[in-house]
């Protein structure tokens, strides 16, 4: 299992600003392009994905996080990128429909039909469900790592992905196999 950067350590106060930016800096190209494809499938546009995952490394960098492996690095930047993209939803503001911009991100497994159905298919769906389908799909998660990682029962993550496979399912036809 690789080491994260932004390990506990008994010498924390010993890091040298430098160091601590150096560190920040290399988790943070080691995890954008997975951050911003999250908040992306989660806010349905460019314009906020980008503006929510600066927010979740400023989150990263005030709260001073650190992290026992990779994996609990990328879990925790996961778990924040989902609870900023919520926050973003339940601003009175955003109380509205947000297009899908279908040009920014390329979708999984979308080899014999259309990108564009598979987006046009995806936008119907909960934020939740695109989550989920894209930490499992895209990501490779187990069933059982995204219930831990999001703190969400197994069964609930395995109905949820049931429901969101069935009506990608019935939206695209029966050329899709989940």
């Amino acid at each position: 299992m690789r080491r994260s950067l932004l390990q506990d350590s008994k010498h924390v106060d010993d890091d040298k600003p430098e160091r601590v930016e150096n560190k920040i800096i290399d988790v943070y190209e080691r995890h954008i392009d997975t951050v911003y494809r999250i908040c992306f499938s989660m806010t349905g546009n460019r314009q906020d994905a980008e503006d929510i995952a600066q927010t979740v490394f400023i989150t990263l960098m005030e709260s001073k996080q650190r992290f026992m492996s990779a994996e609990h690095e990328k879990a925790w930047l996961i778990v924040t990128a989902k609870n900023k993209c919520i926050d973003l939803h339940r601003k009175w503001w955003k109380k509205k429909v947000v297009q899908f911009d279908s040009s920014e991100m390329e979708w999984f497994g979308a080899n014999t039909i259309q990108h564009s159905e598979i987006e046009d298919t995806l936008r119907k769906l909960p934020s939740t469900h695109r989550l989920l389908l894209y930490l499992h799909y895209y990501e490779g998660y187990k069933l059982k790592e995204i219930a831990t990682m999001l703190n969400i029962n197994l069964n609930t993550v395995k109905t949820k992905m049931r429901s969101a496979k069935k009506r990608l399912r019935l939206e695209i036809g029966d050329d899709f196999h989940g």
